[in-house]
């Protein structure tokens, strides 16, 4: 499948990295897991699947990421979907924990994840500041 760039759609006059890949950027990694589980076709309430679903995560930086947000800017497209996080992305234009991108029912279940992690790296999220517990 062509890229956006070999169709002549987009044009820049930045050059791309040695992959065209967000990982060409120092520091940036991406992670995806997908969960394939159960056969045949949905049956309703109750089913054993099919299953089809994931999620890939972004780390903009490999520093503590709460400790050392990262910039960030927001722009909607089309309005579709569900999202957390945003509002701070708009009001103070940084984030502070990993990005994940999942399905719309996955969302919460993701975000919960996001927090657990921030919380595993910073402890004294929601508690206090690390200075003065």
């Amino acid at each position: 499948m062509p890229r956006i760039l070999d169709l002549g759609i987009y044009k820049s006059h930045l050059k791309t990295g040695l992959n065209n890949a967000i990982t060409d950027i120092e520091g940036v990694s991406v992670g995806h897991s997908t969960v394939i589980e159960g056969e045949g076709s949905w049956q309703g309430k109750g089913s054993s699947g099919p299953y089809r679903t994931g999620v890939t995560v972004i780390l903009p930086h490999q520093d503590n990421l709460y400790e050392n947000k990262a910039s960030a800017a927001v722009y909607t497209v089309n309005g579709f979907g569900k999202y957390a996080g945003l509002e701070q992305i708009r009001e103070l234009g940084s984030i502070e924990t990993l990005i994940a991108l999942t399905s719309t029912l996955n969302m919460p279940k993701v975000a919960d994840a996001l927090i657990t992690y921030a919380i595993e790296q910073s402890p004294h999220i929601g508690v206090g500041f690390q200075e003065t517990g």
